[in-house]
């Protein structure tokens, strides 16, 4: 199983999800890819980031494995079940931004020329400034992600004087501008794709993962009623769930024993960013 996550670069959203998995007998792959684009405030090619996924899992003869993506990691893992199918088993897309559903005014605004870059400055230095406060650091870092005090410490460091916001815009202007593309590009995919979603979600909206999961043969959505935007800290046991769902799957299932009609076949995705 490969956990992939979104930007801007944080794999502590894994925290709570990891142990839960690993207690159910799940043995998560850890994949580390040579450079790191977004650390330059530059997004990743999500064609080039899955095929860099795929040669690695070519080189260590891995199997067909279950791919977990959240936010903008759904992304790259759509690209990978379209552009190298024979290494996924299942998808599983954890508040998916994919597709023109996800697309809010708040999205196009952050992916505006001059406002977004200033918006997203202003936000994570605020954000970053606030968390230096170490109650409030506690509280959500420690308590809820469940970091460790240095850890939290250095995350903070890292998106207030780091180049997290320049990633971030980048994100959002190729969320915007892929999106119509994506949407005629998700008929290439031939496997299990199970869909979480947050009731609560005010980011990427419970109705984000319904239209998504219309527009891909044989998806299933799962709506965990306890979460909103942070889904693998808010209910970690939700993916782990997902997860062994999917495991169970028939890899390779032929779409003609779906309820669905397959359509033709169309190019690839776009998304972001891995980690596990």
């Amino acid at each position: 199983m490969l956990l992939l996550d979104g930007p801007p670069g944080t794999p502590f959203l894994w925290h709570r999800v990891l142990p839960v998995l690993r207690k159910r007998g799940v043995q998560p792959c850890t994949v580390k890819r040579p450079g790191n684009p977004a650390a330059a405030g530059q997004a990743e090619d999500p064609f080039t980031t899955a095929a860099g996924i795929a040669q690695l899992l070519d080189d260590q003869q891995r199997g067909p494995a279950v791919i977990v993506g959240y936010r903008f990691g759904a992304g790259t893992a759509l690209a990978l079940a379209a552009s190298a199918p024979r290494h996924v088993r299942a998808l599983v897309l954890v508040a998916p931004a994919a597709g023109l559903h996800s697309i809010s005014i708040a999205d196009r605004l952050l992916a505006a020329p001059m406002l977004g870059p200033v918006a997203a400055w202003l936000g994570f230095r605020l954000a970053g400034l606030a968390l230096y406060l170490p109650a409030l650091r506690r509280g959500i870092l420690t308590t809820r992600a469940g970091l460790n005090a240095c850890d939290a410490k250095q995350f903070v460091r890292h998106i207030t004087f780091g180049s997290t916001w320049r990633t971030f815009v980048s994100e959002q202007r190729r969320l915007v501008s892929d999106a119509r593309r994506r949407k005629q590009q998700l008929s290439r995919i031939d496997c299990p794709v199970l869909i979480v979603d947050g009731t609560r979600d005010r980011i990427v909206g419970p109705r984000t993962g319904t239209a998504l999961g219309r527009l891909l043969p044989g998806s299933e959505v799962i709506t965990t009623a306890a979460t909103g935007y942070l889904i693998p800290i808010d209910d970690p046991d939700s993916v782990a769930d997902a997860v062994l769902r999917a495991l169970r799957h028939e890899y390779r299932t032929s779409l003609s024993a779906r309820p669905f009609t397959r359509q033709p076949p169309q190019a690839a995705i776009h998304g972001n960013r891995d980690q596990a």
